[in-house]
Order: C-alpha cells, then sequence, then structure tokens
C-alpha cells in the first residue's frame, strides 16, 4: 500500500517537472553589446519573475506554452517579447538606453495638479469601484502625471515608474508598468493596458483564498480555459451569437432631416413657420415623427441561437498545445446562473449577467490552457464583466483555482 502511495506522488512529481518549461537567455546592452546586470525579467500578469546575474544571464520557469515576457532595467527602455515555448535557442534581449531629456519634456505637458482633479476618476477606471476595490490601493499615486485635452475631450495618463498597488482583498503587492490611459469622452471609449508582475502576500488565508476564487470564476482567464477545454455547457456559461446592424430607419431619417434642414434655411432663411405655411409634403408632425426616428440606437442587435466552443476555434495545434479562435459579429455571453445558488455576495449578484466580446482583428486569438490570450488588444470587452476585469480583480496566469 505504501509503495503505491509512494508511485502516485512520484508520478505527480514527475507530471508537475514534465509541464515546466524553461526560458533561458541573456540580457545586453543594444548599443555596446555589454551583459546587463540586475535587469528585471517576468512573465506579464504572473507571480513568475528573475533577475540577470553579472553576465547578464537569466532563466524562468513557466507551465504556458505562450507567454508574454517583460524585460526593464532602470536607464533603458523596456522590452516585451511574445515567447512560444519550448524555444529553440537561448534568448537575446538587447534593450536600448532611454532619453532623459525626450522624457523630461514629455512629463512637463502634463497637468500640474493632475492628481486632484483626476486621481479618483483614475483609480476607479483602472482599479474598480466597490467589493475588492475597496481593499485596493496605489501606494505611490505621485508617479501618474494627466493631459486634458480640452478640445478634443480626451484625458490621457502616463505613469513615470510602475505603479505600486497593495491589494488587501486578494493578498497581492502588484507592480503595474502601465503602457496607456486614454479616456474619449466624446465616443465614451475607454483604454488602458500594462504589464503586471504579482507578489503573494497572504497565500494560505482562508479570506484571501475565498476571495481569488471569487475573481476567477469572473474572470477572463476562467472563460478562456473553459474555451479552450470546449466546457461552457459544463461551466455554466451560456454563449450566444449577437449580430448588430445599422439602423436604417435612423439612417433614413437622419438623410430626411438634413435635406429638410438645408431647404429651411437657404429657401426660408430658417424660418419654420414660413416653411410649414408655403408647403404641402412635410407637416409638422411629420418632422417630429422624423426626429423620434433620428433618436433611436445607431445599431438594432439581434441575438441567435446557443453556441458551442468548437464554433470559434479555427485552428487547434497539438504540438504547441496552442487554439486560435475567431468568429464573425459579438459573443453574448450569460454568466452561470449556478451562482445564484453561492454564498458568496459577489457571486450571487453576478448569476446570469452578460458581457459581449468583439474581436478588433478578424485575424483571431491564440488562446493556451491557463487562461492567457494573444494579443489582448484584439478583444474588446463590454457590459457586466467590464468591472472584474480592472485590477482589483487581476490574478495572476500562475494561479491555482485549487489551491
Amino acid at each position: 500500500m505504501r509503495r503505491a502511495f509512494l508511485f502516485l506522488i512520484l508520478t505527480a512529481i514527475f507530471q508537475s517537472l514534465a509541464a515546466q518549461q524553461l526560458i533561458k537567455g541573456k540580457v545586453i546592452n543594444a548599443d555596446n553589446r555589454s551583459p546587463i546586470a540586475g535587469a528585471s525579467i517576468y512573465i506579464n500578469n504572473s507571480s513568475l519573475g528573475t533577475s540577470s546575474n553579472k553576465d547578464g544571464q537569466f532563466t524562468l520557469n513557466t507551465s504556458s506554452n505562450l507567454v508574454e515576457l517583460v524585460i526593464t532595467n532602470m536607464g533603458f527602455e523596456k522590452k516585451v517579447l511574445q515567447v512560444q515555448l519550448p524555444l529553440e535557442q537561448e534568448l537575446t534581449v538587447a534593450l536600448f538606453e532611454k532619453s532623459t531629456a525626450i522624457e523630461e519634456v514629455v512629463v512637463t505637458n502634463y497637468l500640474k495638479d493632475g492628481w486632484k482633479e483626476w486621481g479618483r476618476f483614475f483609480t476607479e477606471n483602472l482599479i474598480g469601484i466597490g467589493d475588492f476595490a475597496d481593499d485596493c490601493k496605489i501606494t505611490n499615486h505621485e508617479v501618474v502625471k494627466f493631459r486634458y485635452d480640452q478640445k478634443a475631450k480626451v484625458l490621457t495618463a502616463i505613469a513615470t515608474e510602475p505603479l505600486k498597488i497593495r491589494n488587501n482583498a486578494l493578498g497581492y503587492d502588484l507592480v503595474y508598468d502601465m503602457g496607456a490611459f486614454k479616456m474619449d469622452f466624446g465616443t465614451s471609449m475607454f483604454y488602458f493596458e500594462g504589464y503586471a508582475f504579482f507578489k503573494d502576500i497572504g497565500k494560505g488565508k482562508s479570506k484571501f483564498k475565498n476571495n481569488r476564487n471569487d475573481a476567477y470564476q469572473l474572470s477572463m482567464n476562467k472563460f478562456v480555459t473553459s474555451t479552450f477545454n470546449k466546457s461552457w455547457e459544463k461551466d455554466g456559461y451560456i454563449v450566444r451569437k449577437l449580430v448588430k446592424k445599422d439602423n436604417e430607419v435612423r439612417l433614413e431619417a437622419r438623410a430626411k432631416y438634413k435635406d429638410i434642414l438645408d431647404s429651411v434655411q437657404k429657401k426660408y432663411n430658417g424660418n419654420w413657420k414660413l416653411f410649414y405655411a408655403s408647403q404641402n409634403e412635410v407637416s409638422e408632425d411629420q418632422l417630429n415623427t422624423i426626429r423620434k426616428q433620428m433618436g433611436q440606437p445607431e445599431q438594432i442587435s439581434y441575438l441567435m441561437g446557443i453556441m458551442k466552443p468548437e464554433e470559434i476555434i479555427e485552428v487547434e495545434d497539438p504540438e504547441s498545445n496552442l487554439k486560435r479562435i475567431n468568429y464573425q459579429d459579438f459573443l453574448y455571453v450569460i454568466f452561470p446562473a449556478e451562482f445564484e445558488k453561492s454564498r458568496s455576495k459577489l457571486l450571487k449578484k453576478s448569476a446570469s449577467q452578460v458581457s459581449e466580446l468583439f474581436l478588433v482583428d478578424k485575424e483571431g486569438i491564440i488562446i493556451e490552457k491557463q487562461g492567457a490570450y494573444f494579443p489582448p488588444a484584439n478583444w474588446i470587452l463590454s457590459g457586466y464583466a467590464v468591472g472584474y476585469s480592472k485590477l482589483a480583480y487581476l490574478l495572476p496566469l500562475d494561479y491555482n483555482p485549487g489551491e
């Protein structure tokens, strides 16, 4: 019996080791090819990282087959590599020195009291609002600089250093190297991106364990993993195709109104009373109807039948253990109704809520078994899950749902 038990343990250990992929490389100065010691190397959105030694060399292990590797060092430009594993040869990463003069010019163009004016807006849109976000804090907000274009109604922000975030809800210290933060108030379009490295400060504590589980259940990582495993039905997701088409009634109404307005201005000097009195083609009631039609939504949505993961998985590569997904229109994703039975208030209120997923680039997205997807900017998320894609709910890709 003991031998059998020992055999199972050894088998599990062997399988775990076999699943590990080795990333090995060297960081050098791009100008003189000299090694860079102390460079930081980490896998984006993970707790897996290391530093280069005195010879610029580094090694890093991961169980993923496709990762985004981030390499940084003070005084040098950051470099981000998409790395598919296993590697055929060692990486050579050449970093270019930063131009301090350019950085100083850029920073001086930002608002003097930007945090006072925009800090709350920035925090709510990057970190989140309520629930876990209440226990999440940026500890070095002074590095954030803002610019607001009054004419274009566009807010942009940069961080002169990586943000340091303490998440007391999930039990992580997060270093977030923000690449972009932009809010277009004219179109209501918001976009942010960055590179995250996690340090676990609460492993084993029941509060963090429960909160992490809740965050995972609501995450894109969970949905991507479910897609990879073709287990939407088993995991409780209902996914339907959503088709959005231009509202022809609205478009025709806008064209009619433009013609009428041109006529009123040119023939009647902008006098509407004279316009109504001088012609019988368009009455005031008819014009009011046209105006109401102009106020209709720009697009009309048509909800189609229930889909299966196989319908969007375009390519499967058993050798690399990666898959490519692609689809037209939108995915209309309904969270599991089983959440209603959960003891967690967060999951309970999320039962049967809806999110929409849209592909910007029709070349699709590569997904892997741990829930990572590339390129992340190609998948636009809208609807209920947007709030749970903020940093307060972010988990490392190496998070194990069973831990």
